[in-house]
């Protein structure tokens, strides 16, 4: 089911007596925590009928007992039971005896004055489990993951309303090829911009260029997002913004040498079954760039992925041994990129 069905029945005052928040999109999961503690509990009753428990150390009948419990003074008693990684097939890091028949005999008659929420940041549930099936056939499931595009620009264009400023699709795209869809940092930085241009004001590419903090890791993948799309006047400006933050084109071409190879890595585990969590653990890297990287690799064959690196290698060497300008030979790359990803 949408995420979004929660904020719409909530904030009608409809509430779930049992919800699975998934997915890897931790910052959309707590903030949809933070929402129903908001419009179901009083706040002068909060530290009574309000409890989280860490499913790593606590088992998960302590916390259906506490659901089980009558709110005090107040209509809902919250009880969010985090890392439910039972539910998935990782290993939990601690040493909780978890007897989920508890939980079974819960989800069979759940307490209308409690809300029970079961988090977990994993991609992935277990659909074998008998507790997942039960959840699922009561319509308790919600996976929140990534947003991309038109989903994350309308995200952004809420965020900064509520911040009493407006900011246009173009500048939403913009902050979005600088930030990333990090939701945490996306938010600093609307702080930092509505701050700027004052209650009412607007935010535009020009406030966004200026103020957006970026990391060079960042702009290579956008770079990089841009041409896969064929978007190759964005990718150059987005080569040209580096260079006006003092960037080497040599050590831009190397980081795009590297994000090209670890696409193409990922492309080619994937073509032989590996999961996301397996091709982290076979290539050494964090599961977030291999995410990335997958999106990437759908865009582009692996001949033209083989093509690009081949180049840029060459491109490499001819600068290092003094046969090519660096400024000169990415701009030439740009030039006759449209051409590898096509050929």
């Amino acid at each position: 089911m949408e995420y979004r069905n929660i904020f719409k029945e909530v904030q009608r005052g409809e509430f779930k007596p049992v919800y699975l928040l998934y997915g890897t999109e931790a910052f959309l999961i707590e903030e949809c925590v933070s929402f129903i503690k908001n419009k179901a509990l009083d706040e002068q009753f909060l530290d009574f009928n309000f409890s989280v428990y860490d499913m790593n150390e606590i088992p998960i009948q302590q916390a259906v007992m506490d659901a089980e419990t009558l709110p005090f003074m107040g209509e809902k008693r919250l009880v969010v039971a985090k890392h439910a990684l039972f539910l998935t097939g990782a290993k939990a890091s601690g040493g909780a005896d978890h007897q989920l028949e508890a939980l079974q005999a819960y989800l069979e008659r759940p307490i209308d004055t409690s809300i029970f929420i079961l988090t977990v940041f994993q991609e992935k549930l277990d659909e074998r489990k008998k507790l997942v099936k039960q959840l699922k056939s009561a319509g308790a499931v919600f996976p929140f993951m990534p947003l991309k595009d038109h989903e994350l620009w309308g995200w952004i264009k809420r965020q900064a309303q509520k911040r009493g400023v407006q900011i246009d699709d173009p500048s939403a795209q913009d902050l979005d090829r600088i930030v990333g869809n990090d939701l945490r940092r996306l938010q600093q930085e609307l702080d930092k911009m509505a701050s700027y241009v004052g209650q009412g004001g607007m935010i535009t590419e020009e406030v966004v260029d200026a103020l957006a903090s970026r990391t060079l890791e960042q702009d290579i993948f956008g770079l990089i997002d841009k041409a896969s799309r064929l978007d190759i006047d964005q990718a150059m400006r987005i080569y040209y913004d580096l260079l006006k933050n003092k960037e080497e084109p040599l050590t831009v071409l190397s980081l795009l040498a590297r994000q090209f190879r670890l696409i193409l890595q990922v492309k080619v585990l994937a073509a032989k079954g590996y999961s996301g969590q397996q091709m982290a653990s076979s290539l050494g890297v964090h599961p977030y760039p291999v995410k990335l990287a997958a999106e990437k690799a759908q865009r582009f064959s692996e001949k033209a992925l083989r093509r690009i690196i081949a180049y840029l290698a060459e491109e490499d060497f001819r600068i290092k041994t003094g046969q090519m300008d660096k400024s000169l030979s990415m701009e030439l790359f740009f030039m006759r990129l449209r051409d590898m990803i096509e050929a």
